[in-house]
């Protein structure tokens, strides 16, 4: 199934309205070592509940853009809700999750009230890869998997001028 290309304002919705985003965004790499996020145990059959991090790849014209995305799934089935977001963009409410053995749905409200469809699979490993829908066409591809993007780094603080002694 193709996905269409998009102007840059379907584009903005097509992230749920994440305005910001360039074509020089890229994911944050997996932290190592000492400082390594908690991840969350990979999903049983019916429980998704917990934190997800991923990219989601969004073709533009002729060129692709891949942003580091989160959703955050809370509750149990069939009241499952959350939220997705794109770090430093903006985030929108997660609803209407469906779990049918591997397959799983659920809504992201974006801005202006656009609803993007996830329709994904979930893996043995607990992570999910699917396709993001705007108006019932694709518009990204998504993969997370349980855990939480890494933190961004600390800025390094500003040198002090030396003064005299």
């Amino acid at each position: 199934m193709a996905m269409r290309a998009l102007s840059a304002s379907a584009l903005i919705l097509a992230i749920a309205s994440f305005s910001g985003t360039t074509a020089n965004a890229q994911p944050a790499a997996p932290r190592t070592g000492a400082g390594k996020s908690k991840a969350t145990a990979p999903v049983t059959a019916g429980s998704i509940s917990g934190s997800y991090a991923g990219t989601a790849t969004v073709p533009l014209g002729d060129s692709t853009i891949v942003v580091p995305v989160s959703y955050v799934f809370t509750g149990t089935a069939p009241a499952i809700t959350g939220t997705a977001m794109v770090p430093g963009q903006g985030s929108g409410t997660i609803s209407q999750v469906v779990r049918d053995g591997a397959k799983l749905r659920f809504r992201v409200t974006a801005g202006e009230g656009k609803l993007l469809e996830h329709d994904g699979l979930v893996a043995a490993n607990g992570s999910i890869e699917g396709l993001v829908n705007l108006d019932g066409k694709p518009v990204a591809k998504f993969k997370i998997a349980p855990g939480a993007l890494p933190a961004k780094p600390a800025a390094p603080a500003a040198a002090k001028p030396r003064g005299r002694e």
